[in-house]
């Protein structure tokens, strides 16, 4: 069974492209075959494996275009590629939401072209289209959504306007040194309990450094206290997978 994880941010900022793009590579540092697919036309996922800046190509441009959206996907290493967006404008991102609204199976369809390739196929989750958002955890059946919060007061906020939400909770950027992180962190685990990930990533300095070298964290300092975290989140991952898959089989 193929591992589809979503990562979406409980607000804007909280690092969605950056943890993606390092659980990627720990993950293939696995032995896992992964593509990183970004749904989101910021168009940066592909900088953290070494686009560059200026890369035009991507699923939707190639959407638009009429072109193979196949096409579109870069091998960074073998068994590890990216799909990006692709560059748009404005309004072309909103015909691309407004695609997916009237085509929500678009990327339930893709799938099993992408299952056939891949063991891990990860969505880097926009914060503001809720098609493109919906085209994967809802009718794109993603195994394993889950949503991304920094340890900081905006972040509690919008879980509190959120809690109605299922996904379960990464927390990214947390330093124990910062007692109101302490504090929110005591509270979440009582709040948001078993949808709590056990594996917060730290706060690290060598995670902007990483985007700076254009590679994943891993790849640029995997003695770092962030690659650790990441390493220990890709191996929780692939135990997740197993358990959904073992209980997809019980209900067999």
């Amino acid at each position: 069974m193929t591992l589809t994880l979503s990562l979406q941010g409980v607000r804007g900022g909280t690092g969605v492209t950056t943890v993606l793009a390092a659980l990627g590579q720990a993950l293939h540092a696995q032995g896992q075959r992964v593509l990183l697919v970004e749904m989101s036309p910021d168009q940066m996922l592909g900088l953290h494996l070494g686009l560059a800046a200026g890369e035009r190509a991507g699923w939707g441009r190639a959407q638009l275009d009429g072109a193979d959206w196949r096409a579109a996907a870069f091998a960074c290493a073998p068994g590890l590629a990216v799909l990006p967006y692709g560059q748009v404008d404005a309004s072309e991102a909103l015909q691309l939401e407004h695609a997916l609204a009237a085509a929500p199976q678009t990327w339930a369809e893709r799938l099993p072209t992408l299952s056939a390739q891949f063991d891990c196929v990860l969505f880097d989750l926009p914060q503001r289209l809720p098609a493109h958002v919906a085209a994967i955890n809802s009718h794109g059946g993603c195994r394993l959504p889950l949503r991304l919060a920094c340890v900081d007061p905006a972040s509690h906020v919008q879980l509190h306007r959120q809690r109605e939400d299922d996904r379960r909770l990464l927390v990214n950027r947390y330093d124990p040194a910062v007692q109101v992180q302490r504090d929110l962190m005591q509270l979440w685990l009582h709040s948001h309990g078993a949808g709590l990930l056990p594996q917060p990533l730290h706060e690290d300095a060598q995670v902007p450094a990483a985007l700076a070298s254009k590679q994943p964290l891993g790849q640029h300092a995997a003695d770092s206290l962030a690659a650790a975290d990441v390493q220990g989140l890709a191996l929780w991952c692939l135990a997740e997978a197993a358990r959904l898959q073992r209980a997809e089989a019980g209900r067999r």
